[in-house]
């Protein structure tokens, strides 16, 4: 019976020894060895950025990042979705299988930003002042809706307003609750009387839409 048992462990071992690494390790073993130059992307930023971009593609198509200003020592590392809900999953499984790095934070999905309400953004060659940008919005069956509002908007370039817009609803309330709790985004040119109309300016966003949560969750907790 004992020299069975001993045959079963040796058989088994060398499994154990080969067991393949999954791509989540590979990613993280590849950016634990090259923290320090990641940290320092900015003496060589073109290259680095090009390899986490590949290394990322290597793991999941779609799955792109973000990196801090240096803040205390440390940067952020945030891994993002791109927006795209398919590829939530995927995000979530990188970030939770972080090591603990002494140079960097891994972030899922990109968070909402302090001070958003005065940022301008440059995109594709455009301008996107969040101070005049507009949204109206409206809450049906317990699901947030909403129309963003853009003085210069053009359908020509719906394209870039989309692009543009996203990054900036993002900035006000996070990718995941951009994401996963607002049902539908429409974008739209800007009326001369958006107050008139129930619009709200975008800085008003996170507001509005932190008092929609609570009230939601509230109601789900007394159903």
């Amino acid at each position: 019976m004992k020299k069975f048992i001993l045959t079963i462990l040796l058989v088994m071992l060398p499994m154990g020894l080969f067991a393949k690494e999954s791509k989540e390790q590979t990613f993280w073993k590849w950016f634990a060895k090259n923290e320090t130059t990641i940290f320092e992307f900015d003496k060589d930023q073109d290259k680095v950025l090009g390899l986490i971009s590949s290394k990322l593609t290597s793991y999941k198509d779609g799955v792109t990042y973000e990196i801090s200003h240096v803040k205390d020592g440390k940067r952020e590392f945030i891994i993002s979705a791109d927006g795209i809900s398919d590829t939530f999953p995927h995000v979530e499984s990188l970030v939770q299988s972080a090591p603990n790095l002494e140079l960097f934070t891994i972030i899922a999905f990109r968070p909402r930003i302090d001070g958003y309400e005065g940022f301008k953004l440059e995109y594709a060659g455009r301008e996107f002042d969040v101070s005049k940008v507009w949204v109206y919005y409206r809450v049906e069956d317990g699901f947030f809706d909403l129309i963003v509002y853009h003085p210069d908007f053009n359908e020509q370039e719906s394209n870039i307003f989309i692009a543009g817009s996203y990054i900036l609803l993002d900035m006000a309330i996070g990718e995941y609750d951009v994401v996963k709790n607002i049902r539908y985004i429409d974008h739209q040119k800007l009326p001369e009387n958006p107050r008139e109309l129930g619009l709200k300016p975008l800085a008003e966003l996170r507001k509005v839409f932190d008092e929609y949560k609570m009230a939601n969750k509230a109601l789900k907790s007394d159903s």
